[in-house]
C-alpha cells in the first residue's frame, strides 16, 4: 500500500506527512508559535479509512473518512460555517429569582 497523493484543497491547511500512515492537519494561517495552528491529526487504519482525531473548534462531525480529499472537504465546509466576524454580543442569558 502506498501513500496517497496531497490533497488538493484551496484552503489554508497545511498536510504534513508523520509516518507512511499518519499525517498533522495545520492551519497555514496561524503562526508556528500559536496552539491554534493544529487542527487535527490523522491515521490510515488496516481497512484503508481514515481516521481522525480533531483537536479544535470548529470540526467536522464524522472522524471517518474515505480520503484526504473528503477529509479536508468536509473541514473547509466546518470553518465555512462560522460567523466571520465574533464581535457580535453573546445571547443573554435569563436570570430568574431563587425559588422558595
Amino acid at each position: 500500500m502506498t501513500a496517497p497523493e496531497a490533497p488538493r484543497s484551496a484552503s489554508v491547511w497545511e498536510v504534513i506527512q508523520l509516518t507512511r500512515t499518519s499525517w498533522r492537519i495545520c492551519d497555514a494561517a496561524l503562526t508556528e508559535t500559536d496552539a491554534a495552528r493544529l487542527v487535527a491529526y490523522v491515521d490510515r487504519n488496516d481497512t484503508g479509512h481514515f481516521d481522525v482525531l480533531w483537536l479544535r473548534s470548529p470540526c467536522p462531525t464524522r472522524s471517518r473518512y474515505r480520503d484526504l480529499d473528503e477529509m479536508l472537504a468536509d473541514l473547509d465546509a466546518a470553518e465555512a460555517a462560522v460567523p466571520t466576524s465574533r464581535a457580535t454580543r453573546p445571547l443573554p442569558i435569563p436570570h430568574f429569582p431563587p425559588s422558595h
